[in-house]
């Protein structure tokens, strides 16, 4: 009986291991996609319509770190742009990916149109 809450302990100090590494991996993606969007909305502000290489290849690397889209449809949402507006647009949603990983039953607009 000792040994079984032993390994029950064991497992369930596992899973909160789990657990942080999982908030502090989601809360660093957040933070690098907050930088990625302040860059692309001065970069807006100063009228620039194309996103820097350099800029594009990090906010390339930040998508590639997020789980694979489960529908084309998303495949395509999440896709790299080359103009400051759509990348904007990419990166809210990752982040909103994110959230939703988080906390899988957040709302999100489109439910709140819904009544949701």
């Amino acid at each position: 009986m000792i040994d079984q809450a032993s390994r029950d302990i064991a497992a369930l100090a596992r899973a909160e291991a789990e657990r942080r590494y999982q908030s502090r991996r989601h809360a660093e993606a957040v933070r690098a996609i907050d930088a990625v969007l302040f860059k692309l909305e001065d970069l807006n502000l100063q009228g620039v319509d194309r996103v820097p290489a350099a800029l594009r290849r990090h906010a390339g690397s930040i998508l590639e770190t997020l789980p694979a889209p489960a529908t084309e449809e998303e495949q395509e949402a999440l896709r790299l742009r080359f103009r400051v507006q759509p990348l904007m647009d990419v990166m809210f949603r990752a982040q909103e990916l994110i959230f939703r990983l988080r906390d899988p039953d957040r709302a999100t607009e489109d439910d709140e149109g819904l009544g949701a």
